[in-house]
């Protein structure tokens, strides 16, 4: 069967990131809570999760990334932008951000009563459910983004490269927490905006780069992240995150990496393409129920550790998109449905 490439289907690498952002959201769930077990399970057990958590580190990532390469290059006016985005976010994030709180409710009190308003209200403050701070920040890169799309959109490459220099010169600063003066102004050179530019960047302003040299990249800073996490509790004695936070080098530098080896190299039938879309249909949707799927699958016993950790992970991150998925097909064949919560 024929192959499409990129010249082709000039989005079609971008299907791809959507669903394999997607998939390692779920699987850094699964195996999250056995990183924080580290010396209540074996060594090897343990590394094992850590290499798979350092792995899919590029999840977040690569959904700012995406939303760089979709939304930045677009002329729409502002009224249909903030309209189209922000009714697509939140009513789907107001719908579940209610599924939840009524669960976490249920969880501590047996019957319905008033008490759940405030219970909503704190929900609604905090987020729902820990995967829920990923909307906030998006709704937060939103409202920047008819800004920041005049930005890209008119000015010279070098300029991008220079916005993107600095972005990582800084982050290496807050990483390293090396002391600035209190009033040098920086903070924008250290957020997720960062991530938006660099996925628009890579997507219409990058010159041909050895791949090679961007798999090597990867690779090195794969092993950093897996190497650093290993250490860093052998030499404090407990668990410390600190080389998964998305705002790492090494984590910038994986998922930039792993990104520009997707766009130059991505290939799939079109049929096999067909089928990503539609998965990728019902993705936002996906990502909002899958931690209730966890949790009914952990329920029952199907977790990360199931028979041992290689098949843990995979039946279980296999088993919670499918569930997931047949559970929003389902759900969004109602129109009105669709349109809450997905």
């Amino acid at each position: 069967m024929q192959e499409i490439n990129n010249n082709e289907s000039p989005t079609a690498w971008l299907d791809f990131v959507r669903w394999i952002a997607t998939i390692a959201v779920i699987t850094i769930h699964v195996a999250a809570p056995y990183i924080y077990q580290y010396g209540s399970i074996p060594m090897l057990n343990w590394n094992f999760y850590n290499f798979i958590d350092s792995l899919t580190r590029f999840a977040v990532p690569f959904f700012v990334m995406l939303s760089g390469a979709l939304l930045l290059n677009r002329k729409d006016s502002l009224k249909d932008f903030l309209l189209k985005r922000f009714s697509r976010v939140l009513i789907p994030f107001l719908f579940w951000t209610i599924v939840y709180s009524i669960y976490h409710f249920y969880k501590v009190n047996s019957n319905f009563s008033f008490e759940y308003i405030p219970f909503f209200v704190q929900s609604l403050k905090e987020g729902a459910s820990y995967h829920f701070w990923y909307i906030y920040m998006l709704i937060g890169l939103y409202l920047a983004i008819p800004v920041l799309r005049v930005y890209v959109q008119n000015a010279e490459t070098i300029l991008i490269k220079y916005f993107l220099l600095l972005w990582l010169f800084f982050l290496l600063f807050s990483f390293f927490e090396i002391a600035i003066n209190k009033d040098f102004s920086w903070t924008i050179y250290i957020g997720y905006i960062g991530y938006l530019i660099l996925g628009y960047f890579i997507a219409f302003r990058l010159e041909n780069i050895n791949s090679y040299y961007v798999m090597s990249v990867f690779l090195v800073a794969l092993l950093f992240t897996f190497l650093m996490t290993w250490q860093f509790p052998i030499c404090k004695g407990v668990f410390n995150g600190k080389y998964y936070q998305y705002l790492s080098v090494n984590v910038v530098a994986c998922s930039t990496s792993l990104f520009i080896l997707i766009k130059k190299h991505f290939r799939m039938t079109q049929k096999s393409l067909s089928k990503l879309q539609f998965c990728n249909k019902y993705g936002f949707g996906v990502y909002f129920i899958h931690v209730l799927i966890l949790d009914a699958m952990q329920f029952s016993g199907i977790n990360g550790a199931l028979v041992n950790p290689f098949a843990g992970i995979i039946m279980t991150v296999l088993l919670c998109y499918l569930l997931s998925l047949l559970i929003i097909r389902v759900l969004a064949s109602n129109k009105l449905l669709a349109q809450i919560i997905n």
